[in-house]
């Protein structure tokens, strides 16, 4: 029989490690919560509740993760409003594979200057910067799951504040990749955790890095020539006696002389050159989150509806990801990372390539493109010359390529499915 004297330090041994444990753990799970504010399409209160409890206990992860998505989605509606306030994307050109973008179409909409465009995309950028550094904050020590329905989030679009004018998540994707994984299943209740943090993260840097590359070029002559394309009711910044269409400009011909002309008119000055080495940053940024994430995401041993699985567990998509297909994975993030800090070449086309016909094989020695530089030593855009090569001249070198039979190679490693696994993994 175990004595008295000996019973208080083990007591308060067990409460010590019941304690520490609870500051991990007993934290009350705050998934029931914040679906019903998702599925209502509450983001303001949901991040207002969650800012409340982190005052009281800032090192939760479960609720830092928690704000950091509800601030990726509220970029997400801020931008959709925002659209669908100068009505884009309302016209034939939504249904292009591109551009199938589920804000819904505006009857009415306000005009729009490209000024107020630029600010959209920088707005956007800011947000997802500003939710990127709040998921920087969750402690990955700490190990949580934050179950997310994400059939049932909703996101309202237009600003109405109407249960019944609110999109759901799962449409937005599916309108965007139709043919995408997603579409069939009905449960898509995932247990997202550490891993999860850094992949979105990556996503984050990515987008900002899309944006940077926007921003970085001036689009004013090409957005008073074809601005109607995207916005029904642009303003040139030239005075104009006699408007292009009388008829809303919705007759599919036109519309694409329209595409013809843009094509055309990619001719852009540099506007922010400091942009192109953000957006570099942010690339090479999002390679290191994935890295980071999918070394945790390997370490994981239990199958609790994963939205990115190890080769041990099911996940949420049903789509199996064998070793092959994460040493795959990780042979990509290599050869970009390679591309990116200028050690590895983009093989100079004209050097192998025939316009009217095929590829010969790419000498040994030949010259490449260093696209570190085409970043950190930004020059105006001209897609004419740059297909014709005189557009990256000055920036081409000798040294080892990044050639196309390797990213063949890799690509049969996914079945055919780079593009799909590459969206997928970030």
């Amino acid at each position: 029989m175990l004595h008295t004297r000996y019973l208080w330090p083990v007591s308060f041994l067990l409460l010590s490690v019941l304690a520490s444990e609870s500051l991990v753990f007993g934290a009350e799970d705050l998934s029931g919560s914040l679906n019903a504010q998702l599925q209502q399409g509450h983001l303001a209160a949901a991040q207002a509740d969650l800012e409340m409890r982190l005052k009281a206990e800032p090192e939760e992860a479960q609720a830092r993760f928690g704000l950091g998505v509800v601030q990726v989605l509220s970029a997400i509606e801020k931008l959709g409003q925002e659209q669908y306030r100068f009505g884009a994307m309302s016209g034939n050109i939504r249904n292009l594979p591109v551009l199938r973008l589920r804000v819904p179409v505006n009857l009415e909409p306000d005009e729009v200057r490209y000024e107020q465009v630029r600010q959209i995309i920088a707005d956007f950028q800011r947000r997802l910067i500003e939710a990127e550094a709040e998921l920087a904050k969750v402690d990955l020590k700490q190990k949580f799951k934050l179950k997310l329905d994400l059939n049932t989030i909703r996101l309202d679009l237009i600003g109405s504040g109407k249960k019944e004018d609110q999109t759901t998540f799962l449409q937005l994707f599916n309108a965007v990749n139709q043919r995408g994984p997603i579409a069939a299943l009905p449960d898509l209740s995932v247990a997202f955790d550490n891993g999860d943090v850094l992949w979105l993260r990556g996503y984050c840097h990515f987008i900002a890095a899309f944006c940077d590359m926007i921003l970085a070029y001036d689009h004013q002559r090409l957005f008073d020539h074809v601005g109607q394309l995207i916005y029904p009711r642009h303003i040139s910044s030239e005075p104009i006696t006699e408007p292009l269409d009388l008829v809303g400009g919705k007759d599919q011909t036109w519309q694409f002389m329209d595409l013809i002309t843009a094509i055309h008119l990619l001719n852009l000055p540099l506007k922010e050159p400091p942009r192109m080495e953000s957006a570099r940053q942010h690339l090479l940024e999002m390679i290191r989150m994935s890295r980071e994430s999918w070394a945790l995401i390997q370490a994981e041993t239990d199958d609790d509806r994963e939205w990115l699985p190890n080769p041990q567990q099911k996940g949420v998509l049903r789509i199996p990801v064998t070793r092959e297909i994460i040493d795959g994975w990780h042979a990509v993030l290599i050869e970009m990372e390679e591309l990116l800090e200028g050690r590895k070449l983009v093989p100079f086309w004209r050097d192998y390539a025939s316009v009217f016909g095929g590829n010969r094989e790419i000498p040994e020695g030949t010259r490449g493109i260093n696209l570190k530089r085409v970043f950190a030593e930004p020059r105006d855009f001209d897609l004419i010359l740059l297909i014709q090569g005189s557009g990256v001249r000055p920036y081409l070198e000798r040294g080892p390529l990044s050639t196309p039979e390797t990213w063949e190679n890799l690509g049969r490693v996914f079945r055919g499915q780079f593009f799909g696994f590459a969206a997928w993994f970030n």
